[in-house]
């Protein structure tokens, strides 16, 4: 065999076999997911707490928003799954496709801190943030979703939460705009009373 036929061959047989490790499948390695890891914390005026304060090593988020507490009440979504369960049908943004949102109302998750009397702020991931007075909380069923048409709210999306308003059904929120609409809600803190 000459020698420019026996490297052809080697070639062959080395092409053969890259191309045959790049079709396999890789061995991938997933870790479970953490199932009661937080995905909202409420803070601030609570009396009913599960959590201690902030660890800035793993949770700088908080510290990125300012925000301080020496103990907390955190809510996963198996904890948050445990509340009754609210369906709201929903155009959001406002005027697009109506989907349906499910979660547990807005003022049960609350109510589980034993808060304070005072307004909520409520903050998402990119920094969003509302104030909104408990009054209109529980004036109005909203929820704190955390499916919407029936799949968990993924990060990336809306979620790990959001605030969801009953506009199509509750005639005082007819004609509501977005502004109380908040996706990728991850802390509440709740005020004392003004």
């Amino acid at each position: 065999m000459r020698s420019a036929d026996f490297k052809l061959m080697v070639c062959a047989v080395l092409c053969a076999l890259a191309l045959t490790a790049c079709s396999e499948e890789p061995d991938l390695v997933f870790e479970a997911p953490v199932e009661d890891a937080d995905i909202v914390t409420l803070f601030g005026q609570v009396e009913i707490v599960n959590r201690a304060g902030i660890a800035p090593d793993v949770e700088p988020l908080f510290s990125n928003y300012g925000f301080t507490f020496e103990a907390a009440m955190g809510l996963s979504r198996e904890s948050l799954l445990e509340l009754d369960q609210q369906v709201v049908f929903a155009d959001f943004p406002a005027g697009g496709a109506v989907r349906e949102f499910s979660g547990p109302l807005l003022r049960d998750v609350i109510a589980l801190a034993d808060p304070a009397a005072g307004p909520v702020v409520v903050t998402a991931l990119d920094g969003y943030q509302r104030t909104l007075d408990r009054d209109r909380i529980r004036q109005h069923d909203v929820i704190l979703a955390i499916s919407l048409d029936g799949d968990g709210l993924p990060i990336g999306g809306f979620g790990p939460a959001m605030l969801v308003w009953p506009r199509l059904d509750d005639p005082a929120l007819s004609g509501m705009p977005d502004d109380d609409w908040i996706w990728g809600v991850f802390a509440i803190e709740i005020m004392g009373q003004p």
